[in-house]
């Protein structure tokens, strides 16, 4: 009796070892469903990480595309700024000589209005030898006519 004793204990000892690494078909398919349930997650998963990789890398450029135009106008800003300064310091000196010469303008001009009555005065004295010099031209072509007239009789 006693191996036979021993055949059962041996018996029961493997059954109940492999009592716990049988599984039952409602444990085995509830398994199956969460690994595909597990399995649709990590590809939805991986598909929405592509996407939003995309979008980054879209954003990333937007990103670069603004910074470079961003500095293009910082850079154009600072050419304008340069400009304005030198344009500034341009006025400032063209002002400073408008004041300093608004003397000498105002003399220019009273030197120009008193040359003109001069050479207003002068136009007259011209004109008025120049109208005598037509009367005393007319007076001789009228006695070169009245010459010639009997002479031709």
């Amino acid at each position: 009796m006693p191996r036979r004793v021993m055949i059962t204990f041996v018996a029961l000892a493997a059954f109940l070892s492999c009592a716990g690494c049988i599984v039952t078909t409602s444990a085995y398919d509830a398994k199956v469903r969460e690994v595909e349930a597990l399995r649709d997650a990590y590809a939805s998963s991986n598909r929405e990480s592509s996407r939003l990789a995309g979008e980054v890398e879209a954003l990333s450029k937007q990103v670069k595309a603004e910074k470079t135009a961003g500095e293009t106008l910082a850079d154009r800003l600072r050419e304008r700024e340069e400009s304005q300064k030198r344009t500034s310091g341009q006025l400032d000196a063209l002002r400073k000589a408008y004041e300093g010469s608004r003397l000498t303008w105002e003399q220019f001009i009273d030197e120009l209005i008193g040359k003109e009555k001069v050479t207003g005065k002068r136009l007259q004295e011209l004109s008025s030898r120049a109208d005598a010099c037509a009367e005393e031209l007319a007076e001789l072509r009228k006695r070169l006519d009245t010459k010639e007239a009997p002479a031709d009789r």
